[in-house]
């Protein structure tokens, strides 16, 4: 699960709550609202969802390695992160300002977000994705469209050789112009299958207000 995690955050380049203020007003000991302070350094955190598998990771380092490869070398993302807590969490969770993201065993890593400026107490709603469904959609999407790049590519090399015009858009499918066809057929098919599947199949994170469950203290991991 961890290969997957760390591959799916080094693709993610958008932050869930990149927006979020970095500095508030907090309430000073006998004076009221008193003036512009840092955030707190810890916030109580509550996690809704219907799957124990649900895990909050928080993001500890991030870099660029470099791989070999038959062609060369090749950059790579290199993501560290470490476990704050299952859900539902109900803890302490401190230096909110990192980034977080949300995964577990079969659950794909979720968008980072942030706890900063959220208030003190936090409740994340969370509806867990399908790590197998997502491989079975991105691998769907890849062989459809190098299927539907490679039937245009055989009908307009036959085309071009049978009398220097393309002739893509020909209806007949009979002999060797069936081959590509099918291709094509097959490709889109899977494209329509495998978009659907990245789509739906990650995980979602969504924060609720209100106050989260009574808290209990910041479990052993």
């Amino acid at each position: 699960m961890s290969w997957m995690i760390a591959l799916s955050l080094a693709a993610s380049t958008s932050l869930a709550q990149a927006d979020a203020p970095r500095l508030e007003v907090l309430r000073t000991a006998g004076q009221g609202w008193g003036g512009i302070e840092g955030r707190a350094e810890q916030v109580r955190l509550h996690i809704e969802t219907e799957s124990s598998e649900v895990e909050l990771f928080r993001i500890t380092g991030e870099g660029v390695g470099t791989v070999a490869t038959s062609r060369g070398a090749a950059a790579v993302g290199i993501v560290e992160y470490e476990r704050e807590c299952f859900a539902p969490c109900d803890t302490l969770i401190p230096m909110p300002r990192s980034d977080f993201f949300i995964a577990g065993s079969g659950i794909p890593a979720s968008q980072r977000f942030s706890l900063l400026g959220r208030g003190e107490d936090i409740t994340l709603r969370v509806k867990p994705g399908n790590s197998a469904l997502r491989f079975l959609g991105w691998t769907s999407t890849a062989l459809g469209a190098s299927a539907l790049a490679l039937g245009a590519i055989v009908l307009l090399v036959e085309g071009m050789g049978s009398g220097g015009v393309p002739s893509i858009g020909s209806p007949s499918l009979a002999g060797d112009k069936l081959l590509p066809w099918a291709a094509i057929g097959g490709g889109a098919a899977l494209l329509g299958a495998g978009i659907p599947l990245i789509a739906f199949s990650g995980t979602h994170v969504e924060f609720l207000p209100g106050k989260p469950a009574a808290f209990t203290g910041r479990e052993d991991l």
